[in-house]
């Protein structure tokens, strides 16, 4: 598993940020857009609500926007076609918001751009009281297909998950 550099750059600044203690995490105040300004297109920050759960798009960036079918920001998971609950996408988000763990993730592209075949994210929670996630940040990078890679159909089961951090 390798990371793209942004986002080895952003989860060893988001691990600066962290407050010392266990379970704890920085909240979204503690992200300086302008530390992260050259990277800031390729995040987007999702509010985690409760009772109901869901997963609400708040920011996304410019470079992310570019390789989704549209803009979802003020969107929720939930609203979305195959993004609520029970989905692969719903699970990740879920898995971060109740384990407090960043994770990696692996998976087929599959978005307007017919030239890009894979996309990685790195899913690190956020919290404004440092203690209670209530937001995500995601960072993503896509990979180029080669010219003489065959397009495939999207499948969940090519997925690969990732703990960033030991156990």
């Amino acid at each position: 598993m390798k990371m793209g550099d942004v986002q080895d750059e952003i989860l060893r600044y988001w691990l600066k940020n962290c407050p010392d203690g266990s379970g704890v995490y920085p909240s979204r105040q503690d992200i300086k857009v302008s530390d992260l300004r050259r990277r800031m297109a390729h995040i987007a920050i999702l509010d985690v609500e409760s009772e109901p759960t869901d997963f609400r798009y708040r920011l996304i960036g410019t470079r992310l926007r570019d390789f989704l079918h549209r803009d979802y920001t003020g969107d929720s998971l939930s609203e979305l076609e195959g993004k609520g609950p029970g989905s692969e996408i719903w699970s990740i988000f879920d898995k971060v918001r109740q384990s407090g763990s960043p994770l990696y993730c692996q998976v087929p592209y599959v978005g307007p751009k017919a030239d890009f075949k894979q996309a990685s994210s790195l899913y690190l929670p956020l919290a404004s009281d440092h203690k209670t996630i209530d937001k995500i940040m995601e960072v993503t990078h896509f990979e180029r297909a080669q010219p003489d890679h065959a397009p495939f159909d999207f499948d969940w089961m090519k997925s690969r998950i990732y703990s960033v951090l030991p156990n």
